[in-house]
């Protein structure tokens, strides 16, 4: 990883600000050792799963309550999450959470509860991992974008790839990372696959990271098309799927449209 000095003094800020906040990976004991558990200088604490069945508990609720009908079954979190990987968490006290999820959880103020998490899967290529879930329940703190940016330090990845809906508000978290490239199409199709397509961000370079993370990084759109265009953005993916460069850049999406570069960034 490259030039990381002006993330970690955001990293720094972000836990200045928000006492409390704690860093913690979630996953089969085994991984331990194969994590990065000071990402960007920070202190994260790993919990094997095997021993912190509550935490798990605790996270497979609040996937199901952000998610509703395609939150993760037990079984996936189990064989697909814990067994393969591990889940980066930023764990707090639950008074920091909305009322309605601290009684959804039946937590008292000053008990722990996971304010924010992001699972990326282990793919066959090294360093790229696939983004699979997002969750922040602390509004307005930039929690989601720290969740994603410190797991992948902890995964030690180099390249992500995640799937997104053109009119979801999460593309705006997901391009605080910088820019992204768009692929295509999900392989095997999707719940939402009219809306839905696959990006890649490239994660290696700190210092470009840092830039984007502060909303710094100013690369123009050459087209900004309306998320409810569903045929253009459908033409756009055809395009990207046939070899052309094309990117989201930050902030993604910007009063109702998608923000895209054509060729070089």
């Amino acid at each position: 990883m490259r030039d990381t000095e002006a993330l970690a003094k955001q990293a720094e800020a972000f836990f200045s600000a928000h006492s409390g906040v704690s860093l913690m990976a979630l996953g089969a004991g085994e991984h331990a050792e194969s994590m990065c558990l000071s990402p960007l200088g920070l202190p994260a604490t790993y919990m094997p799963a095997e021993r912190n069945l509550e935490l798990a508990t605790q996270y497979l609720a609040l996937n199901q309550f952000a998610f509703g009908g395609i939150g993760v079954p037990r079984w996936v979190l189990s064989d697909l999450y814990l067994m393969p990987g591990a889940i980066g968490l930023l764990r707090c006290p639950a008074r920091m959470l909305k009322p309605e999820l601290r009684v959804h959880l039946g937590l008292a103020d000053e008990e722990p509860a996971i304010g924010a998490a992001y699972y990326a899967a282990p793919s066959m290529t090294p360093g790229l991992f696939i983004g699979v879930s997002l969750l922040s329940f602390l509004p307005g703190t930039g929690a989601g974008a720290w969740v994603k940016t410190l797991t992948l330090r902890m995964l030690r990845a180099t390249r992500l790839r995640g799937v997104a809906q053109w009119d979801n508000p999460s593309v705006r978290v997901h391009a605080r990372l910088g820019p992204l490239r768009l692929v295509g199409r999900v392989p095997g199709g999707h719940e939402y696959g009219e809306r839905t397509f696959v990006y890649e961000t490239d994660v290696s370079d700190g210092a470009r990271v840092a830039e984007a993370m502060e909303r710094r990084l100013s690369l123009e759109p050459t087209r900004r098309i309306a998320v409810t265009d569903l045929p253009a953005l459908s033409a756009l993916l055809d395009r990207a799927e046939a070899g052309e460069a094309l990117y989201l850049v930050p902030p993604g999406v910007q009063d109702g449209h998608v923000l895209v570069r054509e060729g070089a960034h």
